[in-house]
């Protein structure tokens, strides 16, 4: 039988003494480990892809009284998800927003609520979040206001399903609406969640599409006439204190595209280029309708009439969902910058009887079909 020094041993030549929790050591073996331990790793089971972690948020969402989610999201070459998710739910007091990111933490105080993913309710849906991805955060929340909370997703620990771009189809089966086919990506949870929650809107798009939709959203609100405009970020922040204003409202709150792109870092986390936030505030990005589904609605058609990507090209009748990369993403990082070598050493031979070369590395972007290079010149000296 061994002792408990046996354990403790043990536990220090595998160097997990500290990883561990052990409440007794039960002989032969046998341990019990702490409430704590169990529940942490408990929560390490719940999230095994990116389409878990929505599910949960989403659920966060209903639970919160939302009648409007916007999920933004961006894919950083093939290896990080940013997931920029925002309702007008109850919000969350400063007070809280650390503690809701502990296990056992709920505002449900009477009882959980049993819906088809399982029982919700038990206070780990953001604490087995946090365990499994690199940061989650509140970026703005109050009382009453909503929340948009930042994720950043590494998808080598995290996978998400490998084709974004995949719609499912909606077909009427024994009086009701139902998916078939497709792919379980982002979209397909979405949809499936709001075939079960159609009193909610939601929108799923690239970040720009994001404000831009919160902005249109508001402007359709027979309040809108009411709404003041602000140049100034103190003067906005102060109203957003002393105000019942929900998140989803505040892009609308200014027409300077200085202020946009500060409400843009400080509400919501978003990094979007100078020329992003010009194109919101001139109105050069489509909004996004919310995905209503019934059977007089065609899905695919909403998608591809809601997508654009960052550049501003228009998107084909072909299905391109959102910002997500179709046949650039097939060239893996390394056989760009293969490419890159070869028409950097191309530039640099032809350029000899121009006193021509290249500038700093050239840089790349990759959106839906297309492969862009940013290849600066320079005299030669």
């Amino acid at each position: 039988m061994q002792n408990s020094s046996d354990i403790k041993r043990f536990l220090s030549e595998l160097k997990l003494k500290d990883s561990l929790n052990i409440e007794e050591d039960l002989g032969d073996g046998y341990i019990r480990l702490k409430i704590s331990e169990a529940e942490r790793r408990q929560a390490l089971q719940d999230i095994n892809c990116v389409e878990d972690i929505i599910v949960e948020l989403l659920r966060n969402s209903r639970d919160a009284g939302s009648r409007n989610i916007f999920i933004g999201t961006k894919k950083i070459e093939d290896k990080r998800r940013k997931i920029y998710f925002i309702d007008d739910g109850n919000g969350i007091p400063p007070n809280l927003q650390k503690l809701i990111f502990q296990s056992r933490v709920t505002s449900k105080l009477e009882n959980g609520i049993k819906d088809p993913y399982g029982f919700h309710g038990r206070g780990m849906a953001l604490f087995s979040i946090k365990l499994n991805v690199d940061d989650i955060s509140i970026v703005f929340s109050d009382r009453s206001k909503g929340v948009s909370f930042y994720i950043d997703i590494d998808l080598l620990k995290i996978p998400e399903k490998k084709d974004q771009s995949v719609v499912p189809q909606i077909i009427k089966m024994d009086g009701d609406l139902s998916i078939i086919g497709g792919v379980n990506n982002i979209i397909k949870t979405i949809i499936e969640f709001q075939l079960q929650n159609r009193d909610i809107n939601f929108f799923y798009g690239s970040p720009t599409q994001m404000l831009t939709t919160m902005r249109e959203v508001i402007r359709k609100d027979k309040r809108y006439d009411s709404y003041p405009k602000f140049d100034r970020w103190e003067k906005l922040e102060n109203f957003i204190k002393e105000n019942k204003v929900k998140v989803t409202e505040i892009p609308v709150l200014t027409d300077n595209y200085n202020l946009m792109d500060i409400i843009s870092k400080n509400i919501f986390n978003m990094d979007i280029s100078q020329r992003g936030i010009q194109r919101i505030i001139y109105n050069e990005i489509k909004a996004l309708q919310p995905l209503k589904i019934d059977l007089a609605s065609n899905l695919r058609e909403q998608i591809d009439n809601s997508s654009e990507d960052e550049v501003g090209s228009k998107p084909d009748k072909k299905l391109m969902l959102y910002d997500e990369s179709r046949l650039a993403s097939r060239f893996k990082d390394e056989e760009i910058r293969c490419i890159i070598k070869t028409v950097e050493d191309k530039i640099k031979e032809l350029g000899e009887k121009y006193f021509i070369t290249t500038g700093k590395n050239i840089e790349y972007k990759k959106a839906n079909n297309i492969i862009k290079l940013l290849i600066e010149l320079k005299q030669k000296e």
